[in-house]
């Protein structure tokens, strides 16, 4: 979502709306539309270039940047168990 590179589906992090905000969807087992991050760069590039309003459709109400920041080095590495 924030640099575009192609990686494995299981190495990435998956976003998705749930009640009106941006989470982890740690389990990928959220419906709804998804988007995936492969880091915190990826993340920051993403903020940066504002992708989410557009990858989530305008559902996004709100956006916790620091609380899915946090989360992304666990998300990365339940994804390689």
């Amino acid at each position: 979502m924030g640099c575009g590179t192609a990686k494995p589906k299981s190495s990435l992090c998956r976003l998705v709306v749930h009640e009106g905000k941006v989470v982890l969807d740690l389990r990928q087992r959220y419906s709804g539309r998804g988007a995936y991050l492969c880091g915190r760069g990826c993340l920051r590039s993403a903020i940066k270039r504002k992708v989410f309003q557009r990858a989530f459709r305008n559902q996004v109400c709100s956006l916790e940047v620091e609380t899915i920041e946090a989360l992304l080095p666990i998300a990365g590495q339940q994804s390689v168990q």
